[in-house]
């Protein structure tokens, strides 16, 4: 009897909630984004989005005031999974269309490539351990950095 419950219990744990949950595994990814000029952006949201598998996973993260980002797939900051990723971000004003408050809306500062994946260009590998990424990116054209 003894011996038949030790075979049994690695079966039930497994098949308990939580035990196994089917979503893969992520690993820590924290980094900045950066311009030319060394500056930081210093707001918005960055994604990564793994390549050559038929049902991406991403992982998203907002940028924080001191230009930090970690990121979260399942859960916040729970990190990315290992692989190669494409990457967008995104900063723009979030005051509306800026039709009700005509001249308000500030000028975008960062290069509007940098929305889409599939003219980003950004392209980073996430490895099986802590991940520390810099982002670099362009100004918006037109944009004298002030």
């Amino acid at each position: 009897m003894l011996r038949a419950l030790c075979l049994l219990l690695p079966v039930v744990a497994f098949s308990l909630p939580g035990c196994s949950s089917g979503e893969a595994t992520t690993y820590p990814v924290s980094g900045v984004v950066r311009f030319p000029d060394g500056k930081l952006l210093r707001e918005g949201t960055i994604e990564f989005e793994i390549s050559g598998v038929q049902n991406p996973v991403t992982a998203t993260g907002e940028i924080a005031p001191d230009g930090s980002f970690f990121l979260g797939t399942y859960q916040i900051d729970d990190g990315a999974v290992a692989g190669t990723h494409r990457v967008v971000v995104i900063a723009d004003s979030v005051i509306g269309t800026g039709v009700e408050r005509p001249g308000l809306l500030p000028k975008p500062i960062l290069h509007p490539k940098y929305r889409d994946f599939q003219t980003s260009e950004i392209v980073v590998e996430v490895q099986p351990t802590n991940n520390n990424i810099v982002i670099d990116v362009e100004y918006a054209p037109g944009d004298d950095a002030e």
